[in-house]
């Protein structure tokens, strides 16, 4: 449940207060610039929210003040070849210009975009406060640092920030080259970076004319009267730059409305019906309005799926019917069901005079019963194929160029806010991540106890499909990562005379179930160490050691001169249902797989790649052996019981193979159990051996 986010505990306080309370840096642009993880945090939501330019404009203004002169004619060369038109500059080359002309022009260009840069912090502020921003752990990190002469404040930002920075590479190359530019400039380091690729031209777009007498006037540099041309993000009278303007002529009926944001609650709203609403039932009006909005805007991006991508695709003869079935399953039920749930939010809007009285009933017939039950199916389906469509759309990016050429073209188009198709894929998992958190705050000021009740129950209503859809989602990879695996799969290193030679040399991983894996590293011994990938599937440990593009299973020797014995030979492939799991009491990050037979025991130690991951490595690997162990002695209980009742004697039990095999009667089988379970926890947990 962490995908979802900790509910903001002080949701009960004026929401200025409350982001106050979290981080006063947010309080406007000066505060935040020269603190670098916190700026990152906010850059991600204006990028996944708004157009990011005006604020990058504006940071990348704000150096101005501290370039030399040789810097300051470098640098404005860039920033008027990345925020500006090239037809903005028609008599005079921009570099000729004198380095205090140059920074007084870039103060001007700044100022035009400190009203929306504001705009959106405040934004910003809101939507942290409601738990719906990203990275808050990242914050989290920083802000509860206590700060050392060896890690001090700065580094500890810094170091976050490098981390955010580099998670940040995948956004559009354009964005990322001028956010890790400014970061630079704050001493944040990326290993990402190229900047020599797709710098200018990103960022321009048509808004105003403003000429250069404008800012002249005021600048008292008249006799630079150079510039007439347009600025992007520069004043426009009814034009926000947070609000792209697509041509409305070119685009498709279904968007056309869409495309349009809704109004906010208050504008609409009657002064006297404002007026009567108490603190706390504004804050739910709020929350209510947010989910109409967002929902808006989800149904807006999924339509942009399809009419810009999907249709098109299937249109142009790019993909099949059968191919867009299998990369977008489902997209036009979806689309459905969003746009009705958003339709029966603007009903309620409409019919309680935009201050809606009760919700709980709309929500519980979208997310409770039979069609809360459709709406996991369908929502399972799309996003549980949504890391392969990516794979699929990528590899043919590839190698078809007109493929990647109507990809390029269509994900230029205004309607996509310039995300990518990348972006765009993942955009339904993100949105079933929202409904909880949105629920539980319009309960938490919803006074009505039956009405709170039931939205509460919608809540977690939600929490199911997302738990539900988080497991198909991540069978899913699994199976993708396991069929991967099959592909490059090379048995050869198995020896003959190994026992498990014969069971394993033809193994089909792809009918397994993985539950875990990760990088280790294998003692074999002291002075042999090998880095493996360990698998853990439903019944096996697999060590596959990567050669090349091939993943091998290889059995490995722990004496220089090799045996021929099977048993003198360490298997890459471990049964569970005659193992157990041990820390290793000298290294904090190595752990011992003890693998018992009939002849005696094999012990492999494995080092995981930090102390965390070995104790999820434990932790799973003991609840695998533990259902296991139990899937075992099922069988064997049955065995006997089966054997009991043909023969009539008396029921004597045989332990599963690696316990030892000594027979006991039944009486002794929950104390046995008992046992088993105590042995099932890492040896920390109980005190001695001889519990």
């Amino acid at each position: 449940m962490s995908i979802i986010g900790a509910e903001d505990e002080d949701f009960e306080n004026d929401l200025t207060d409350v982001v106050d309370d979290q981080c006063p840096c947010f309080n406007n642009i000066d505060q935040l610039k020269d603190r670098p993880a916190h700026l990152l945090v906010f850059m991600q939501h204006v990028i996944l929210q708004f157009d990011p330019a005006p604020l990058l404009c504006y940071l990348h203004a704000d150096l101005f003040k501290t370039l030399s002169t040789k810097e300051t004619k470098k640098h404005f060369v860039e920033f008027n070849n990345t925020f500006l038109d090239k037809g903005a500059v028609n008599r005079t080359r921009p570099d000729l210009l004198s380095d205090e002309t140059q920074r007084r022009y870039a103060h001007e260009v700044q100022a035009l975009q400190a009203a929306e840069v504001a705009k959106q912090l405040e934004d910003f502020k809101q939507k942290r406060m409601m738990g719906m921003t990203p990275n808050e752990a990242e914050l989290i990190d920083v802000e509860s640092h206590y700060p050392t002469d060896r890690i001090p404040m700065e580094m500890k930002e810094k170091s976050v920030a490098e981390n955010l920075l580099d998670k940040m590479s995948e956004t559009h190359q354009s964005i990322f080259t001028a956010v890790a530019f400014y970061m630079k400039h704050l001493g944040v380091k990326t290993r990402a970076v190229d900047s020599k690729k797709s710098r200018g031209g990103f960022f321009r777009r048509q808004l105003v004319k403003v000429s250069f007498h404008h800012l002249c006037r005021r600048i008292t540099h008249a006799a630079f009267i150079l510039f007439e041309g347009p600025v992007l993000a520069a004043e426009g009278p009814g034009q926000s730059p947070t609000s792209p303007s697509p041509q409305l002529e070119e685009m498709e009926p279904g968007l056309l409305e869409l495309e349009q944001d809704p109004p906010n609650w208050r504008e609409l709203a009657s002064p006297e019906a404002l007026s009567s609403l108490g603190k706390k039932e504004t804050k739910r009006q709020e929350v209510i309005n947010e989910l109409f909005a967002t929902e808006h805007a989800h149904v807006r991006m999924l339509s942009v799926l399809q009419m810009i991508f999907s249709k098109p695709l299937e249109r142009e003869g790019l993909l099949t019917a059968n191919e867009l079935a299998a990369i977008f399953p489902n997209l036009d039920e979806i689309i459905d069901m969003h746009h009705n749930f958003y339709e029966n939010l603007k009903k309620l809007r409409l019919d309680d005079g935009f201050i809606v009285k009760s919700i709980s009933t709309t929500m519980l017939n979208r997310f409770g019963g039979t069609e809360g039950e459709w709406f996991q199916k369908l929502t399972a389906r799309f996003c549980s194929h949504q890391s392969w469509a990516l794979d699929q759309i990528k590899s043919r990016q590839k190698k078809e160029a007109r493929f990647n050429a109507f990809i390029q073209e269509a994900e230029s188009r205004p309607q996509c806010r310039r995300l990518q198709l990348k972006d765009i894929i993942p955009i339904e998992m993100q949105r079933l991540t929202k409904y909880p958190l949105l629920l539980e705050n319009i309960a938490k000021n919803t006074d009505n106890p039956t009405e709170k009740e039931r939205i509460h129950q919608s809540a977690e209503c939600c929490r199911k499909i997302l738990n539900h859809v988080n497991e198909e989602v991540k069978l899913m990879e699994n199976l993708l990562t396991l069929k991967d695996y099959q592909r490059r799969l090379d048995t050869s290193g198995l020896k003959p005379s190994n026992e498990l030679y014969t069971e394993y040399k033809s193994i089909d991983l792809t009918q397994k179930k993985m539950l875990y894996e990760g990088p280790v590293t294998w003692r074999v011994t002291k002075e042999k160490a090998i880095d493996v990938q360990c698998v853990l599937l439903g019944d096996l440990l697999v060590l596959l050691q990567k050669q090349d593009d091939k993943m091998v299973l290889k059995c490995q020797s722990k004496s220089n001169i090799a045996m021929q014995e099977g048993k003198q030979m360490l298997s890459p492939i471990i049964k569970l249902d005659s193992v157990f799991l041990r820390e290793v009491a000298t290294d904090r990050k190595a752990f011992y797989v003890i693998f018992t037979w009939d002849s005696g025991a094999q012990i492999y130690e494995l080092v995981a790649q930090s102390v965390g991951e070995r104790k999820i490595w434990l932790i799973i690997g003991w609840i695998v052996i533990g259902i296991v162990c139990v899937h075992s002695w099922t069988e064997v209980i049955k065995t006997a019981v089966d054997d009991l009742k043909k023969s009539g004697a008396p029921m004597r039990l045989t332990l599963p193979p690696g316990s030892g095999g000594a027979p006991f009667s039944p009486s002794a089988y929950v104390s046995a159990c008992a046992t088993a379970c105590i042995y099932s926890l890492p040896a920390k947990v109980h005190p001695s051996p001889n519990i």
